[in-house]
This record gives C-alpha cells, sequence and structure tokens, in this order.
C-alpha cells in the first residue's frame, strides 16, 4: 500500500496485524529513525528486548533470502509479535522480502513484522515498488517538516509539558528549526528545558536559546555563499566550527543546496516553468529560505553551478584523503564559491 504522507502517523497508530512488512523512506532520515522506532515500540512494549526485537544489516538478508523467511516464521520466547528491523534498506532486499511475502505461513497474525528503513528512494526503486504494490505491505515516506508542520510538531511537544508560547514567538521557533525530524526534537528539547515545565517562551527567549544552534549555523553559512555574502559566511563558519561541526558535513550540506540549484535551472533552461521547476525538488523547498533560493537562481548559471560542485567535491576528496586541515578545505572552497556568487551579481541579466 501506498500510504500518503499525512496519513503516516494515523497508519502506524493503528497498525493492521495483517500487515507483513513496513517500508520508511524519505530524505528526513531523523524522521526515518522516529518512525522506525514508532513502530517497533507498537508491536514489543519493551523495544530493548531482544527476543521481541532484531534488527538486521540488509546486506546478509539480501544475499540469503531463506534467512529472512526464517526470522519471521521464528517464535518469540515468552508469545506475542516479534519484529525484525533493518535500517539501512535499499533495493537489494526486494528478494528476500518477495520471498516472505511469497510463503503461506509468513501471512499469519503472530509472524513477525519486518520494518526497514531507507533513504530517499526514487518511483522506480524496485522496493518502494514492492511495498506500494502489495497490500500486506505499507510504504511510507518521510519529508522535512513544512511551516505548518514544524509550527505543529512544537505546539505539540511544548504542550505535553505545559509550556506556553507567545504568538510571535512560534514562527520564530519554526525559522531556526532544520529539515531532520530528529535534530528538530532536540532542539525543541532546548526550549523545553529552557522554560520549564508550565513555563512560557517569549521570542526573546526562542532566539536567545536556538538562535546559534550549529544546523542554523550551517545551513546559513551555505546560503551566505551561494548569495555571495563575505561578512556572513566568515560569521557562520566561526560558529560552525566552534559547534563541533565536521567540515565533511559542510560541505555535502552546500553540494546538496547547489544540486538543487543544478536541478531547477536546467529544468529551466529546457523549457518548465520556474514555479513548476521548484515544486517538483524533493525534499520541497522549505519555506524560509524560498525567496534567498529563488534570488540564487537569478545569480547562478547552470555552468557556474557546475564549477561549484566540482570545486566542493575537490575538497571532500582534500579533507578526507590529503591530511590537509578539513575545516580550512571548506574555508576557502566556500569563500571561492561566494566570489562566484558575487561575479554572477555583476553580469548583466
Amino acid at each position: 500500500m501506498k500510504i500518503s504522507a499525512n496519513k503516516v502517523d494515523g497508519f502506524i497508530k493503528t497498525l493492521s496485524p495483517k500487515t507483513q512488512a513496513v517500508l520508511v523512506y524519505g530524505p528526513d532520515s531523523g524522521l526515518v529513525r522516529e518512525r522506525v522506532d514508532s513502530l517497533i515500540r507498537g508491536v514489543a512494549e519493551d523495544p530493548a528486548d531482544p527476543f521481541k526485537v532484531a534488527e538486521f544489516s540488509a546486506s546478509p538478508l539480501a544475499k540469503d533470502a531463506a534467512r529472512l523467511v526464517d526470522e519471521v516464521l521464528a517464535v518469540s520466547f515468552g508469545g506475542g509479535r516479534r519484529v525484525l528491523v533493518v535500517r539501512d534498506g535499499g533495493d537489494e532486499l526486494s528478494g528476500s522480502v518477495t520471498a516472505v511475502l511469497e510463503n503461506a505461513a509468513a501471512n499469519h497474525p503472530m509472524a513477525a513484522l519486518i520494518v526497514v528503513g531507507a533513504g530517499n528512494l526514487t518511483p522506480r526503486s524496485s522496493l518502494r515498488r514492492l511495498f506500494e504494490g502489495n497490500d500486506a505491505c505499507a510504504a511510507l515516506p518521510c519529508y522535512p517538516d513544512d511551516e505548518a508542520g514544524l509550527a505543529q510538531l512544537l505546539r505539540a511537544s511544548l504542550a505535553a509539558e505545559e509550556i506556553a508560547i507567545d504568538p510571535a514567538a512560534l514562527p520564530a521557533a519554526a525559522a531556526l528549526l532544520g529539515s531532520d525530524r530528529q535534530a528538530n526534537r532536540r532542539e525543541i528539547e532546548k526550549l523545553v528545558l529552557f522554560a520549564g515545565p508550565g513555563g512560557a517562551l517569549t521570542e526573546e527567549m526562542v532566539l536567545a536559546c536556538l538562535g546559534d544552534s550549529a544546523a542554523a549555523s550551517t545551513d546559513e553559512a551555505v546560503l551566505s555563499a551561494a548569495d555571495g555574502n563575505y561578512d556572513s559566511l566568515v560569521e557562520n563558519l566561526g560558529r560552525v566550527w566552534a559547534d563541533g561541526t565536521e567540515p565533511v558535513a559542510v560541505i555535502r550540506n552546500a553540494q546538496r543546496h547547489f544540486q538543487r540549484l543544478h536541478y531547477v535551472l536546467a529544468q529551466t533552461s529546457d523549457g518548465v516553468a520556474l514555479d513548476a521547476a521548484l515544486k517538483q525538488l524533493r525534499p520541497p523547498l522549505f519555506w524560509r529560505v524560498a525567496g534567498r533560493f529563488r534570488s540564487q537562481l537569478n545569480t547562478w548559471s547552470l555552468a557556474s553551478v557546475e564549477t561549484s560542485l566540482a570545486r566542493l567535491t575537490d575538497a571532500e576528496l582534500s579533507a578526507k584523503s590529503t591530511g590537509a586541515p578539513a575545516a580550512l578545505v571548506c574555508d576557502r572552497t566556500l569563500m571561492a564559491i561566494t566570489q562566484l556568487a558575487r561575479s554572477g551579481q555583476r553580469r548583466p541579466h
């Protein structure tokens, strides 16, 4: 079954015993892990119970389909349904999952539930198509929260601790959250500790608590480079290194941003309308950076974006293999990209 994004939480809460396998996939790795854990807790009272929960790597199960069938049919010590968890799933698992679905004995309410966590699978993925096309399975997409979703996450998390938040503080808090659910929950935990149970949050308190978060600084450093803003880049890189962020993580963040710029520029050069091209981005363009992203599309050409992507690839290789200080490599690369952006701004349009 294909479960739409807005119905995933309801599906998990009312999981049918007839469901044999669930695929949780998408670009928000934190949300993938959160939902995998929710599925585990829905079947096993104690997720740490080794008799009820077993975790596997994808590779051995992919090589031996009979092993997955045997695990599904194994009886739990003490009774009850078991959960088999694969957190690094991919298309290589398609054959083994098919073998389970074709085994009549595995179609039993007490047979183990298979839960597969995966990254961002395309519609052409054989694993995704298998789960979406079988009524005994379910495919649950995990995309980053939009503005409304972040606000709802904040409200629910704070309400659970009886913490009030000013109307002006809610969008300010949402704007400081990122695109990973688990990272966002950690940021919200900071707000909970900052306010205390039964407390209240103002906009000033939110900015004081979350304003210098590592995730926000990393995103802002990349955006500043693409904007051509040296001062903001230097300021945010200082915060990034002070927070102990790995340089390769910053480089990869920049690669993802420029890949998205490249995609939209390539689409529009082929005659696709800008709004239509932006709607095709997965995950969707985050609302709080939409204006800057559109401005950058006017600054950058396909050729200059490709040059930046090549420099970022070289920077990652250099940071991993040459022994050069990785932070210095990252600094120099983003500085060079900032210069490219400034050159683009001087071009006649």
